[in-house]
């Protein structure tokens, strides 16, 4: 399957890449995690995102892991793989290795530890030498959190769509604005993917065809019923949704992050464990404050047998 034989649209879990209490992969975990997805109606996956802890891993294990979601979501499923790097050389590489381990479409952050010498117009160059070299198609991975801040505007997306091998992007700036610009301007078949659960329905009311949602992981069948609603036109029933999942979400991304993440599977699946060091887990605090969301959104025990 390849990102051109369907379209990219859904919801994608950005799935976390679990560990042994020596920090080794802990791939049985994530063949149970991807499983269990799928049994609540998870199609599509996103490895190594940055809840994947994609910097924390190295090259084999990153081809490990890709690996290891393409075998366990099947020939059917869309797998996006994170692919970005601090050089197109090395983004390339990245790219390439993603494909040879079974991911359908290359998930690539813009480079950004140079910061103010890294403004859209390296950004653009960048982007388009690597499409033209990777043997994945490419998402662009808006997420200025995790970019130094930076930012990509609508007028580069929107360039950036007209090549070929350029296909979609998956935004977390929470810039709805931005997303409808996008998808007025980009290219006809052009993918654009909200980056939270946290603004799913605006993001589907301005034309995104679905969402990279790390809540997804813990509240797969909400996720996707929130797009059902939508696409049925229940828009009260899908705002009265929409608002139960903000608080939740909030705290498994900009609040905790991935560790707030994997203390929420710990609650809901009794699987999770704690991030790579230098990351560090949450404490009993703020332990009890994330059961207690995860509780208020009546989401506790959403991945156990039978739920």
């Amino acid at each position: 399957m390849t990102a051109q034989q369907a379209p990219i649209a859904g919801i994608y879990p950005p799935v976390p890449t679990f560990f042994h209490e020596d920090e080794s992969l802990d791939l049985e975990t994530l063949r149970a995690h991807i499983e269990r997805l799928r049994e609540r109606g998870i199609v599509n996956i996103v490895a190594l995102g940055s809840n994947g802890e994609a910097i924390h891993l190295d090259l084999d294990e990153r081809r490990a892991v890709i690996a290891t979601i393409r075998e366990a979501a099947g020939a059917e499923a869309q797998v996006l793989a994170g692919a970005g790097g601090q050089s197109t050389r090395e983004t390339i590489a990245h790219c390439t290795l993603a494909a040879e381990a079974g991911a359908d479409v290359a998930l690539v952050l813009p480079p950004s530890h140079y910061g103010g010498k890294m403004g859209m117009p390296v950004q653009r160059a960048h982007y388009q030498a690597v499409a033209d070299a990777s043997p994945l198609p490419l998402m662009i991975y808006n997420m200025p959190g995790n970019a130094a801040g930076i930012d990509l505007d609508a007028e580069t997306v929107i360039s950036l769509s007209a090549h070929p091998n350029i296909v979609g992007v998956k935004d977390s700036s929470g810039n709805v604005t931005k997303l409808a610009e996008i998808v007025a301007g980009a290219r006809e078949g052009f993918a654009t993917l909200a980056g939270s659960a946290g603004f799913l329905l605006p993001a589907l009311v301005v034309g995104a065809t679905g969402a990279v949602a790390a809540l997804a992981n813990i509240a797969p069948r909400e996720c996707l019923q929130l797009l059902d609603l939508y696409q049925q036109g229940k828009l009260d029933d899908a705002r009265t949704l929409q608002a139960r999942l903000i608080p939740v979400n909030a705290a498994v991304t900009s609040g905790y992050g991935v560790a707030g993440l994997k203390a929420a599977l710990q609650f809901v699946a009794h699987y999770g464990g704690e991030p790579r060091r230098p990351l560090a887990p949450l404490g009993e605090g703020e332990r009890v404050r994330l059961r207690s969301l995860l509780a208020q959104a009546d989401l506790l025990n959403t991945l156990r047998p039978g739920k």
